[in-house]
């Protein structure tokens, strides 16, 4: 299980607040795929797979707030 966690974004930022799940626990996903967006107090960012395969776990729901390196979700590779 590949846990994706969130990545740094910046210099300065060291929070973000999931915006919206592009991708529901169950779908398929390709590495590189994006998954979720993220929002600082400066941007709105997609944050990609790293590995291709299953979508198994969401750990960070829209609307939390999450500090760099939080794991926002688990992939099943393959």
């Amino acid at each position: 299980m590949v846990e994706v966690r969130l990545p740094q974004l910046g210099d300065s930022v060291t929070k973000a607040v999931v915006t919206s799940w592009l991708k529901a626990e169950g779908d398929r996903v390709e590495k590189d795929e994006p998954l979720l967006e993220v929002t600082t107090d400066k941007v709105t960012v997609e944050v990609p797979s790293e590995v291709s395969g299953v979508l198994k776990e969401i750990v960070a729901k829209a609307g939390d707030h999450v500090r760099m390196d939080d794991v926002l979700c688990r992939i099943e590779e393959g």
